[in-house]
């Protein structure tokens, strides 16, 4: 091979190595995990889409599970797992929608009840903070359409919002204040000037476009803490 062409492939051959792909730059960006039961199920498509330009946003939900049913799945655990395989800087959790089961013997939805729910919310929220992770968003339950379900949501929010009060890192997001302000369930409600459907017929999950606005308003919260920079 001529001298000429040999420097030549052997300069491509370090610019190959400097210059990152698209696969390793993606790579780089930091990680925002979105995590829960099924909640999190649209609103980490919509996460995904507000953030794909500062971040990776790996999605891990988990059906049907709840800090009150461990047998299940055991919350925690599964935090610290998750925190050793993504390594997310920021972590979105949406969960509680199948929660209001005893819980060492106590029935919801009383005080008792709901202090126990604090204790394994902030256990779960202390695995993912001590693994390195600088931000828990906590994502409130809208109040959900009708039965058991009108006491166990506010239970549940109560108790997660005591749990995150203790711990700085821990941030709350409010959106039953966005989507059922006053407890007061809502099917379609306005939004920027257009009337929009944002649960589904269930009267529980929020719709792809209800989702749409939960993901605004985390990400709003996001940048407010500056932590994708």
């Amino acid at each position: 091979m001529h001298r000429g062409a040999i420097a030549a492939a052997a300069i491509a051959a370090l610019l190959s190595f400097a210059a990152p792909g698209p696969a390793s730059a993606a790579a780089a960006k930091p990680v925002v995990l979105a995590t829960g039961d099924s909640m999190i199920q649209y609103v980490d498509v919509a996460l995904k889409r507000r953030l794909r330009k500062r971040a990776r946003v790996p999605s891990d939900a988990q059906i049907s599970t709840g800090l009150s049913k461990p047998g299940l799945l055991n919350w925690p655990r599964h935090a610290r797992r998750q925190a050793r395989r993504f390594r997310p800087r920021a972590v979105v959790v949406f969960l509680g929608a199948n929660d209001g089961f005893p819980m060492r013997g106590r029935p919801c939805c009383g005080r008792r009840w709901r202090r126990e729910y604090a204790r394994r919310a902030g256990r779960m929220m202390d695995a993912y903070l001590r693994r390195g992770v600088r931000r828990v968003y906590w994502l409130q339950l809208p109040q959900a359409r009708g039965g058991d379900f009108r006491r166990i949501y506010p239970a549940v929010n109560r108790g997660s919002r005591l749990a995150a009060k203790r711990r700085r890192r821990v941030r709350i997001v409010s959106l039953n204040k966005v989507f059922t302000p006053r407890g007061r369930y809502r099917a379609s409600m306005r939004y920027h000037g257009r009337l929009v459907q944002v649960r589904q017929r269930d009267g529980i999950h929020l719709s792809p476009a209800g989702a749409v606005i939960a993901a605004r308003y985390t990400v709003r919260r996001i940048r407010r803490d500056r932590v994708l920079r």
